[in-house]
């Protein structure tokens, strides 16, 4: 989020230079957080684990086995965000399409032998998601490295680990961006803690319908960046540098473009809700041909229609406050939603509510931050007519 949002606004500044020191230090600290968080993986993963899956100990073997291959990928993975990023910045969605097509189904061919074939269980799954998400990288690398070739002259990604003073001013954005990220992460395995504490069904249930959910979320995403990636050269100095001003003078083709988007995140938005609902509801054998499992899903549907229903939209407003510099107003906002989503999971929890509970949290989730965020957008001029 921060590299799209940095190297776009540094882009349009006409500064080259400056947009790819962005990607080099975006990828210093995606390498060193992703160590970071390999080695914690591995040291409290196992017992995180266990305490999720108290109710389903059956599952924890194979759970654990997944883990510690998959942990090893975290450098990888957030690389090749940031290269995705950098693309996105650069106004190039092309290439993020194609590595991550070739990425899915280098995935499912190695699935399809390591699994099906080979016999090697959830072992072989994460072993072909492991390279999967490396070959990912090297597409995404090697792009992006030609871009740099072509701007600069020169196609290393790397250029020497950042000052104190470049460090800085990057985390200034990613710092709370990254908070925020944390938080949803908290809420979403907060979530399937609850969940797993359900019982097996509960849990397996909400594991189909959440993998529903995600492949929905991903239109969203799409939305927000395009706003992250072409509102900083519309909207100018609007924003003075990326203060919280309020209301001040947003140019036209800043607001067209807004509201576009957020109108486009409206009618696919739904469409997408609609067609995640119907495969929760009709197509739960795509996942389990246990009908205890079905029957969860199928009672869960409505929820993951209205949560996805508002998904798009509040996307789509995180990414025009996100283009407008919106760093202080979404962080503290974040705070309070997050707050109060746990709170609700923990009260589903003690009284013992069950899955539908669960995902009723999450759609409140949903209207709050929609509410929240739409209405700092129009507060701002960002949004509405003259």
């Amino acid at each position: 989020v921060a590299t799209t949002n940095l190297f776009a606004s540094a882009q349009a500044s006409g500064d080259t230079d400056g947009a790819y020191a962005v990607v080099s230090d975006a990828l210093w600290c995606a390498i060193a957080f992703g160590v970071l968080l390999s080695a914690a993986l591995a040291t409290f993963g196992p017992g995180a684990l266990a305490a999720i899956l108290s109710r389903a100990p059956a599952a924890i073997p194979g759970a654990t086995t997944y883990l510690n291959i998959r942990l090893l990928s975290a450098p990888a993975f957030l690389a090749a965000c940031v290269l995705q990023a950098a693309c996105v910045g650069a106004k190039d969605a092309t290439t993020p399409l194609l590595s991550v097509a070739f990425g899915g189904v280098l995935n499912l061919g190695l699935d399809l032998l390591l699994v099906c074939r080979l016999g090697y269980g959830i072992g072989g799954a994460a072993i072909a998601t492991l390279t999967a998400q490396v070959a990912t990288l090297a597409v995404l690398a090697v792009s992006v490295r030609r871009k740099r070739a072509a701007a600069l002259g020169s196609p290393s990604l790397l250029r020497g680990r950042p000052s104190a003073t470049r460090l800085r001013a990057f985390l200034q954005f990613a710092g709370p961006i990254f908070l925020v990220l944390l938080g949803k992460i908290a809420c979403y395995n907060t979530m399937t803690l609850v969940a797993g504490r359900c019982g097996l069904v509960a849990l397996a249930a909400h594991q189909a319908l959440f993998a529903v959910f995600n492949v929905g979320c991903k239109f969203g995403d799409a939305v927000s960046q395009t706003a992250q990636a072409y509102l900083p050269s519309c909207l100018g100095d609007a924003f003075g540098g990326g203060g919280d001003a309020k209301a001040p003078v947003v140019p036209r083709a800043a607001r067209a473009l807004a509201g576009r988007l957020f109108r486009v995140g409206i009618f696919f938005g739904g469409g997408i809700a609609l067609a995640a609902a119907a495969v929760a509801r009709y197509g739960s054998a795509i996942f389990t041909r246990d009908i205890a499992v079905a029957a969860q899903m199928g009672s869960v549907a409505p929820l993951l229609l209205l949560a996805l229903s508002f998904h798009t939209c509040t996307l789509c407003a995180e990414g025009i406050l996100l283009g407008a510099r919106q760093l202080g107003f979404l962080a503290k906002s974040y705070i309070v939603n997050i707050v109060v989503f746990l709170s609700g999971l923990l009260v589903v929890d003690r009284l013992g509510l069950g899955l539908r509970a669960v995902w009723t949290a999450l759609f409140a989730f949903q209207i709050l931050r929609f509410g929240v965020f739409t209405g700092r957008a129009w507060a701002l001029r960002l949004l509405g007519r003259d």
